[in-house]
């Protein structure tokens, strides 16, 4: 590498950290630079290293890790796995994960305000894990680093205990951030688009020394932004720096630091519906503008968030594999804001409303280690994999309500900003450590065992704090050595097409007694998955097709014979079933496709109420995803052209909120297009055009009060970028 490149991956690194907020980037910063330094002066001569974390070409994923920690085809994974790649990323002009989220099969997006989504698969909340290394409860309502972070995301649906220790039986997302690279690579954008959006993204990396042994990358993005509602505004942005270090030919040390402050002026709830309900029992939701802003923009909502990461690899001579990651998280949040706390009367135009403010620190810390490798028994090749994790999660936050009333529904935009104090204040702490092992058997040349297991020990506990007459620590969810088993069956039919099958489970820890003075067991998420999965044109078309049956048993059920008493039997259970199709990949020359279809049902099989009624109202029964781009051929009359045409599409829903059978939602369809063109060898440009139809649509709905919102309207986005 020139030593202009690595003067200027080093000035820039630089002047990133001490542009990082907090005493701790300060002391990284210096400790850095000083082996950046050290590095240059000395450089080790070490033999070529392959650095995993290159662009994937396309929208078919050739690996995942997630499942197995190291890389395994997806063929190889006995389960649903979807990944959205960096390609992807770009020709869709996601910035965002929920932009990514949106696309990625069988997977729903409910909206709790401006910047904080609900993520669900197969009815169930999903967990989520960054850069394999697990995180309790980390994917919802939390804010995640924007896209320019992540070289691609990986979903496994369906219970994953194996991976995750405790949570809920919708999957996992694992965040795979870029890594520095082997050879020099820059890439930028800018772009404008509707509602005053201005982005700006950079991202360099390359070798620091003339052996490659010490590698940098650098990513900045900046966004200011209005919003299709009235009043709202954003403005943000993200810094991450990393280095890489081979220690000698096969140990590689990664450490990162990553940040992202976000600011919203008067953030969104959703707008209510009218207070009474129609002759089915269903409240009407407005109709009004979607550009209707209902809330003060005195309202503030903002959310600051550093990140360390750092792991250990060490590549041994026969393949094994030993590493171990760890990783630190804190997030603070703030907000304030008045909102709507009833519908709205039609009559009078009248409404309730109430006002609040909180401040929130969130901190954790979580690690992993693993070996994994192959090994000969019986004239066979195994593969086996041993590791263990822990995490540490901490919530600490004041809040307090201000003043409500009521008010006409144009009113509510003109309340004057109270004085809202703290009054009361909360700490929470959650704590799961576990061992896990899985085991690859090589049962035949076409038939391969899967088997695993974890155990995990769970715990949580809350206290008050100031402002609030603080108590000591009191006891809740806990779970001591709680077994999660997993087992799979591979059979390679041909060189093209692996049926597979499996079982998979996962546990949430329950607070409510029994009669007998005992808490519940834990719920227990346990499913049978049957499919295929498919590669056809020389491995550049990958198709999936599969049948799930999910059970969540161990439910709390009022116990009959106590109905005056809060006592609880291990009888609830609900049922989640359903298909799943999806293809991506290079199907012809210059055309890049990814494609799903879900079909899901899901009802109550033991319930006290809601006997045989569909369990997940807010998830759609039918949802179908597509996105393909076209590129023209270099000797086509339209070379350097493309165009890309995508649909998302939603059956009905209902209340995100639980108002089963009073707040209903018909479902949508949305098209969405884009035209790019290669300027030449370096530079691009493309119109990004979402809603192209301009459908005007719900795109979830929640209370008669609040969180009920309109689908974006009619978008258009120009972008302008440079890769060498």
């Amino acid at each position: 590498m020139p030593d202009a490149c690595r003067q200027i991956i080093l000035a820039s690194t630089s002047m990133a950290f001490k542009q990082l907020p907090g005493p701790a980037p300060l002391g990284w910063s210096l400790l850095l630079i000083s082996v950046f330094s050290t590095a240059a002066e000395q450089p080790l001569a070490l033999p070529e290293t392959t650095v995993v974390g290159q662009r994937e070409p396309g929208y078919k994923a050739e690996t995942v890790t997630g499942f197995n920690k190291t890389p395994l085809s997806p063929r190889e994974v006995p389960q649903s796995v979807s990944v959205v790649t960096r390609q992807q990323m770009d020709d869709q002009g996601m910035v965002s994960v929920p932009d990514a989220m949106q696309q990625v099969t069988g997977v729903t997006l409910i909206a709790n305000d401006t910047l904080s989504y609900q993520y669900l698969s197969r009815g169930y909340a999903l967990g989520v894990m960054y850069d394999g290394v697990p995180s309790f409860n980390g994917m919802t309502p939390s804010n995640q680093f924007d896209l320019p972070l992540y070289e691609r995301i990986e979903v496994l649906r369906g219970p994953s205990g194996l991976l995750q220790g405790a949570g809920e039986p919708g999957g996992v997302v694992n965040l795979v951030k870029k890594r520095p690279l082997d050879h020099f690579a820059a890439n930028w954008a800018l772009s404008a688009g509707s509602w005053d959006t201005y982005r700006r993204e950079g991202d360099i990396t390359g070798p620091l020394n003339d052996s490659g042994s010490v590698r940098g990358r650098l990513v900045l993005s900046s966004e200011d932004r209005q919003y299709f509602y009235d009043r709202t505004r954003s403005d943000k942005w993200l810094g991450m720096a990393a280095l890489a270090f081979d220690l000698d030919p096969q140990t590689t040390l990664d450490v990162s630091y990553s940040t992202q402050e976000q600011q919203v002026q008067a953030p969104w709830s959703g707008l209510p519906a009218y207070d009474v309900v129609d002759a089915k029992g269903h409240y009407q939701l407005l109709d009004v503008s979607r550009s209707t802003f209902h809330a003060p923009d005195w309202g503030r909502l903002s959310y600051d968030t550093h990140e360390w990461s750092a792991s250990l690899e060490h590549r041994f001579d026969n393949e094994w594999v030993l590493k171990g990651a760890f990783n630190r998280r804190e997030q603070y949040q703030h907000y304030q804001y008045a909102y709507a706390s009833s519908g709205l009367a039609p009559l009078t135009d009248t409404l309730r409303y109430s006002s609040m403010r909180g401040a929130y620190n969130y901190t954790r810390e979580g690690m992993d280690v693993f070996l994994s490798g192959p090994f000969a028994l019986l004239g066979r090749t195994h593969n086996l994999l041993l590791g263990a994790n822990a995490e540490v999660y901490n919530s600490r936050g004041r809040s307090g309500r201000g003043v409500g009333g009521s008010t006409t529904f144009d009113g509510l935009d003109d309340l004057p900003e109270p004085a809202i104090a703290y009054t009361s204040g909360s700490e929470s702490e959650t704590e799961q450590y576990g061992l896990y092992s899985r085991l690859n058997i090589s049962l035949a040349d076409p038939l391969t065992l899967v088997l695993g297991a974890r155990t995990t020990t769970f715990s949580s506990r809350t206290r008050a704090v100031a402002p609030s007459k603080a108590t000591d620590w009191r006891q809740g969810a806990e779970a001591d050595q709680q077994i999660s088993p997993y087992a799979g069956l591979l059979y390679e039919l041909n060189p093209n097409i692996t049926l597979y099958t499996s079982y998979t489970d996962i546990f949430v820890p329950q607070t409510q007694l029994k009669a007998d003075g005992s808490v519940l067991k834990p719920r227990e998420g346990r499913q049978y998955e049957v499919g295929s999965k498919t590669e056809w044109l020389e491995g550049r078309l990958g198709l999936s097709l599969a049948w799930f049956n999910l059970r969540d048993e161990n439910r709390a059920y009022a116990d009959p014979a106590y109905p005056n008493d809060n006592f609880y039997l291990n009888a609830g259970e609900v049922e989640s079933e359903g298909w799943e199709l999806e293809v991506s990949g290079k199907p012809a020359a210059g055309l890049d496709l990814t494609a799903g279809y879900t079909r899901l049902e899901t009802r109550y099989l033991q319930a006290r109420q809601n006997q045989g009624r569909t369990y997940s109202i807010q998830t759609p029964k039918d949802q179908l995803k597509l996105w393909s781009n076209y590129r023209f051929d270099e000797q086509s009359a339209l070379a350097g052209f493309s165009v890309g045409l995508g649909l998302l599409a939603n059956g009905a829903t209902q209340s995100s909120r639980g108002w089963r059978d009073e707040l209903v939602n018909s479902g949508y369809a949305v098209v969405n297009g884009r035209i790019g063109y290669q300027l030449d060898k370096q530079h691009s440009v493309d119109l990004h055009i979402n809603n192209l139809l301009d459908r005007t649509y719900y795109a979830s709905v929640g209370t008669p009060n609040i969180y009920n919102f309109y689908g974006e309207p009619r978008s258009v986005t120009l972008t302008l970028r440079g890769a060498y």
